[in-house]
């Protein structure tokens, strides 16, 4: 399991570096009037968060707790 949150938290890393950059480049596709462009940068970025709080609500809920009983 301690292999498990090790994945987790990898996995999260890479997630907040992509929330990021998409937050980023919203913003700048905003600043640019590329709005089109800068709604389907959004959406991808909600499609991140999301997958960053499942990681989160897998840890809290199963993985550290069973790592902790390793």
């Amino acid at each position: 399991m301690v292999r498990d949150v090790a994945i987790i938290i990898a996995s999260q890393k890479v997630e907040h570096y992509e929330i990021a950059t998409y937050g980023s480049l919203a913003a700048l596709a905003k600043t640019l009037g590329l709005y089109e462009a800068a709604n389907v940068l959004e959406e991808t970025l909600l499609e991140e968060k999301s997958t960053d709080l499942s990681l989160t609500d897998l840890a809290v809920m199963a993985v550290n707790k069973e790592a902790k009983a390793e």
